[in-house]
Order: structure tokens, then sequence, then C-alpha cells
């Protein structure tokens, strides 16, 4: 096989790859996340602290910022509300 073929047959086999990706489940292949907005942290009463929100372009399964980010946010304003005595550390 020549390099053209070689490089033909590879496009194919990645054209194939992509269709089966897009049809596969997230079960599979994990989820594809879309920033959509974000809410409200919730880290204390008067919280005006924001985590982001993302939504599957596949499946349409939205993470309701339960995410890593939202996890280093939250670990944040809990270690700055510490330091101003406004709560205990957790």
């Amino acid at each position: 096989m020549n390099l053209l073929e070689q490089i033909i047959a590879t496009e194919a086999k990645l054209a194939q790859l992509r269709q089966q990706l897009a049809a596969a489940p997230c079960a599979e292949v994990g989820h594809r996340w879309k920033h959509v907005g974000g809410a409200n942290a919730g880290c204390g009463p008067d919280c005006g602290c924001s985590v982001p929100v993302h939504r599957c372009e596949a499946c349409g399964d939205c993470d309701y910022g339960e995410n890593e980010e939202a996890r280093e946010k939250l670990a944040a304003c809990a270690a700055e509300r510490a330091e101003t005595g406004e709560v205990d550390a957790a």
C-alpha cells in the first residue's frame, strides 16, 4: 500500500470512528460538556458567588454546577470566609 492509499484508508477509518463517537452513549465515551451559564454557589447566607453550569451536547444532561471548577470555587470561598471569621473552616 503506497502512502496515498494509507492516507485514504486512515481518513476513512477516522470518519467511521467519528460516526461511532457521535452515536455512542455518554456512558461509553463520557459527556461532551458545554458551558451554559452559572448557578448561585450557596456558600453563605448572603452568597453572591457563582459556579459554572454545563450541559452535555450529546445527551442534554446537566451537571447543575457539580464540577471540579465549582468545587474549587466553593473551597476558595470557605477559606476566605474562615479568614474573615465569618464561619469556621470546614
